[in-house]
């Protein structure tokens, strides 16, 4: 029945079809249509365009659920009668709990002197109008006192924002209702004003695109507030395209307007398969990023062969797969920024995942790693990153993963109380709890974070760490008083293991708070002698499989590249990136090769002289790219946020903002930047804090060079 139409015959008001005795498809809504024409062409043309906007947002099936159950009338209603016999025949005031219910009323309305609201049909006189009008709260009130626990109205008819005074006055019929049900009403004209007609149709579309694309919200249900945002946002785009004054439509009742309703699909979201269970998804690599480096970057010779995303640096996993096959403990995995810690991490987080190693998609993927480099089955219980989060966001995150929730015997303040409960689960008798914490050096609180987190997670006391090079294999245990509880932290180290003495290393304020808060710390370095290789064989798989490349000497290739960028995997990637764009031309390009030696900073100066070819501005696209990096919390989202900040950074307005994020995200820069979910909205930050610390320094006006600074 999705996306069905239900008419009701007004002749024989006593049938009642199928679809408006209640027997909704499951997870189905109903979509009552009163669309009150006046018999002239104009109404009519208007009428059809508003049906095409709202049949496209509620009746057109959502990507993962049901659509609304369409119920209108066989004909236009042209009296009162017509109306109550709908009203009563379509059962509209019995729709089940169950149903979200949406009411659509459109055409012509007169406010009486009595400040009364009238919906105005063919066969209504205006002295007459207590006889033949009908008050339009009447029709609002069969739907508003229904069955249904999410309830939406859109009034669209003259003077319609007038109901406004009699909804206030009707609340108080409403009072159990509005505590349990979620009742929405919204106007589009102003006193005095007409029926916007054509012109809420344009609204509708013009909000619908803005949801589909630039809102980027992912929830499956909207709001009343986002809605009504969208709505304001597409007026003030259509009178600025066209010249126009619309007035944006307004809420009249609206008690929950921060609550999703699902009266509100969302037509921008796409349900994303993740590759791990919740717990482990914020290190783990999304399905997108997976086929990614299963099936092209790794440049996997056949579909039996696992790519390099889950082989290479044999020691560093071994060491890590054996740390979790043991005791309660905490390893530190720590190197120089871009050295390849969080790869490592993700590597483990999602390995160990039972969904991941269970899915026929992946199976080659586990099988062909060497078993040595594989954590056991569940080894790994939740995830986490660090990134810009403070002790209590961090707690919080880790302890509801965990299942455990706040005590409020822990007081009023809300660090206090998560402690507890978080004490509460590790007292509770159970399996071994393993906690991976990445990007810890990225917290806005990092000391912090160790003090109020995971000191208290891991319960050690003081002691000196000591630095391992292999950790031998125990079995898993859980202590007969509690859990145990084995603590993974990645942190960035300020210089590279074997460039350093100890006593600068020990220096690091972070490692070395690190060192002294837990006893027996395993350090586990991801910079030590040998990397190179590691980048050449990393270089080296994400050009095999390229048709520019193919007949190449990708070991010279690789080898070239390894030793220009150090130790950096990051610049290794997007070294790689250009040259399975570029070529093998490039190779021969002086200004190409002195931006390589020149580490991100060059690259992301070569990748800038050529995004033109993409279509788009050297400096839009470095403002673009830079508004990301001054971001706070998980990133900044699309709306009206992302462009207002690269305008700033411009220092002129971004002309063409949307579709130029979007060639941006489609592009040679898309690489730059990774995206994450935060207040139910995708965000932007850039692909690696290092990457962003240089974006944040990057001198006025991209002062890295362009084209037309070769030699």
């Amino acid at each position: 029945m999705n996306g069905q139409r239900s008419e009701i015959g007004l002749a024989q008001p006593t049938h009642v079809p199928e679809a408006a005795e209640g027997r909704y498809a499951p997870g189905a809504g109903a979509l009552f249509l009163l669309l009150l024409e006046d018999g002239t062409d104009e109404m009519r043309a208007a009428i059809d365009e508003q049906l095409d906007a709202v049949t496209a947002w509620w009746v057109k099936d959502p990507p993962d659920g049901p659509g609304f159950t369409q119920v209108e009338p066989d004909y236009p209603p042209a009296s009162r009668h017509d109306v109550e016999h709908f009203l009563a025949a379509s059962r509209i005031r019995e729709v089940e709990a169950h149903v979200p219910l949406v009411l659509y009323l459109t055409g012509h309305g007169i406010t009486s002197a009595a400040t009364m609201h009238y919906a105005v049909l063919r066969k209504t006189t205006p002295e007459r109008l207590l006889a033949t009008g009908l008050r339009t709260t009447e029709i609002i009130a069969a739907a508003l006192d229904s069955l249904s626990r999410d309830v939406l109205v859109i009034v669209n008819m003259c003077e319609s924002s007038d109901v406004g005074s009699e909804l206030q006055a009707m609340e108080r019929d409403l009072t159990d209702r509005t505590d349990s049900a979620t009742l929405h009403v919204l106007a589009t004209a102003g006193p005095k004003k007409k029926v916007l007609g054509g012109a809420f149709a344009a609204i509708l579309r013009e909000a619908y695109e803005l949801l589909r694309s630039s809102e980027e919200i992912t929830r499956p249900f909207l709001t009343m507030g986002e809605f009504s945002g969208a709505l304001r946002l597409a007026t003030r785009a259509i009178n600025a395209r066209e010249g126009r004054k619309l007035e944006g439509p307004r809420a009249l009742l609206s008690g929950k307007h921060d609550v999703p309703t699902a009266t509100l699909p969302n037509p921008g979201y796409r349900m994303v398969a993740a590759a791990v269970e919740p717990g482990r998804q914020e290190l783990a690599p999304t399905l997108e990023h997976l086929d990614y480096w299963l099936e092209k970057a790794s440049g996997r010779p056949s579909a039996t062969d696992a790519g390099w995303y889950f082989s290479g640096r044999r020691p560093l996993n071994e060491n890590l797969a054996s740390f979790l096959r043991g005791s309660a403990a905490v390893m530190v995995v720590t190197g120089i920024a871009a050295s390849g810690k969080s790869a490592i991490l993700g590597r483990a987080v999602t390995l160990s995942d039972e969904s991941f190693r269970r899915s026929n998609r992946f199976e080659a993927a586990v099988l062909h790693c060497p078993p040595q480099t594989v954590p056991d089955e569940g080894s790994v219980t939740v995830a986490v990153t660090a990134h810009n989060r403070d002790p209590l966001d961090l707690l919080r995150a880790l302890a509801m993963k965990l299942g455990a929730t706040a005590d409020p015997s822990g007081g009023t303040d809300a660090l206090r109380r998560w402690q507890a409960g978080l004490k509460l689960f590790l007292q509770t008798p159970g399996p071994m709890v393993t906690v991976v914490v990445d990007a810890l050096d990225e917290a806005n609180d990092p000391v912090g974070c160790v003090r109020n987190v995971l000191v208290p997670l891991a319960g050690h006391q003081t002691a000196q760490g000591t630095r391992l090079d292999h950790v031998p294999a125990q079995p898993t245990q859980a202590t007969p008083k509690g859990r145990g509880v084995r603590l993974v932290i990645a942190v960035r180290s300020s210089s590279p293991a074997d460039d350093i003495n100890r006593a600068e290393d020990s220096e690091h304020e972070l490692l070395s708070e690190l060192r002294t808060s837990f006893t027996d710390v395993t350090i586990l370095r991801t910079d030590l002698e040998g990397m190179r290789e590691d980048i050449a064989g990393y270089v080296r798989a994400l050009l095999e499989g390229e048709d520019t490349w193919r007949g190449q000497d990708l070991g010279e290739v690789s080898h070239v590249v390894a030793a220009a960028v150090g130790r950096s995997f990051l610049d290794a990637r997007v070294a790689a990136e250009q040259l399975r764009t570029g070529g093998p031309t490039l190779l021969g390009d002086a200004w190409w090769l002195d931006r390589l030696n020149t580490g991100t900073v060059g690259l992301l100066a070569a990748d800038l002289d050529r995004v033109a070819e993409d279509g788009l501005g050297g400096e839009e696209a470095l403002a673009l790219l830079r508004a990301t990096a001054f971001g706070l919390g998980r990133g900044i989202p699309w709306g009206e946020v992302w462009p207002a900040m690269a305008a700033v950074l411009l220092d002129r307005p971004l002309e063409g903002a949307d579709e130029k994020i979007r060639t941006l995200l489609g592009g040679r820069l898309a690489g730059y930047l990774t995206y994450d979910s935060e207040d139910d909205r995708r965000v932007y930050r850039p692909a690696h804090d290092r990457l962003a610390a240089v974006l944040r320094r990057w001198p006025v006006n991209g002062a890295a060079g362009g084209r037309g600074e070769r030699k």
